[in-house]
């Protein structure tokens, strides 16, 4: 079914396509260099005073204008902000962060002041293997001093309740490793644990309960452990790239997430030049599925 029949309950969710919110913050150079920490970057090293980055990390302003900075009392069961403001009231209850399309016109500095404003371009529903789904599409143009720095072209995907045979049965260990897939210029390792989700969550205000409260990930969810957040893993993805070509500018970075992952699993990030500007990306679950499919593209 087409978004434009889309009805949930008393409400026509179309109304909320072309809705925007306006927000302030400070670009904290705090936030960076916790950034730089959990990424282990140069800002890092504690062989002397630490120092704060003075440009932002290109996906740095995800740190700021968290969703879910709003009173306890207006936090829904899975812990994030209810939807019915801004955000449309979509009648389904589990919902991950599907993608976004990024582009960087200038650094962002430590101490300008973000703009953001959020613009909601799209709202689609649709029948998929797993039941119903909903997307929102947001565009987020989050300006520096006045100054565009960054659009981003944010996909939510809403989905159904796990159905009561699942509930409680999907807990699971990690999935065993493999081996690095071939045929990339670059592979990195990594390992996201219960701590560096707990970092993320404290970075980005994300009180989403799938990043940390075991019980409900598995028994009301119904995943098999703690999800590794999305922009967590793109996050991981970027700084891989940026580590393998320390010299580029990074002009564009689209990523969808196609699998989940979780956390005390292995993730290979890879990637391999397409031409003299355009990178494909990866983040490999265990097993060789792409969780993560991504291009970055460089100023020549």
């Amino acid at each position: 079914m087409s978004g434009d029949a889309m009805n949930n309950g008393s409400f026509d969710l179309q109304e909320w396509v072309g809705r925007q919110n306006v927000v302030e913050e400070i670009a904290s150079g705090e936030g960076a260099a916790r950034l730089a920490t959990l990424l282990e970057r140069d800002a890092a090293k504690t062989d002397g005073p630490k120092t704060e980055p003075q440009t932002l990390f290109p996906v740095g302003h995800w740190l700021h204008f968290s969703e879910d900075d709003v009173p306890m009392s207006e936090l829904g069961a899975d812990g994030h902000a209810k939807l019915g403001g801004f955000m449309p009231p979509v009648d389904l209850p589990r919902r991950m962060w599907a993608g976004s399309d990024l582009e960087f016109q200038t650094p962002v500095q430590a101490g300008q002041t973000l703009t953001r404003t959020s613009t909601i371009e799209s709202i689609t529903e649709k029948t998929g293997g797993s039941g119903r789904l909903c997307f929102v599409v947001v565009r987020h143009e989050v300006s520096a001093d006045g100054i565009l720095a960054t659009t981003d072209r944010h996909t939510i995907v809403y989905r159904e309740a796990t159905t009561s045979g699942n509930v409680g049965s999907a807990a699971k260990p990690p999935r065993e490793d493999t081996q690095a897939p071939e045929g990339w210029d670059w592979v990195r390792s990594v390992r996201p644990n219960e701590v560096m989700l707990f970092r993320y969550s404290a970075l980005t205000f994300n009180s989403h309960r799938i990043h940390y409260d075991y019980p409900y990930v598995t028994e009301v969810e119904g995943y098999p452990g703690l999800v590794t957040h999305g922009p967590l893993t793109a996050t991981l993805l970027l700084d891989a790239f940026m580590k393998n070509h320390p010299q580029a500018t990074v002009a564009t970075y689209d990523f969808r997430a196609k699998s989940p992952l979780f956390a005390n699993e292995q993730i290979h990030l890879v990637g391999r030049r397409i031409d003299e500007t355009t990178h494909e990306v990866a983040a490999i679950a265990p097993g060789g599925k792409t969780a993560i499919a991504a291009t970055v593209t460089t100023a020549p």
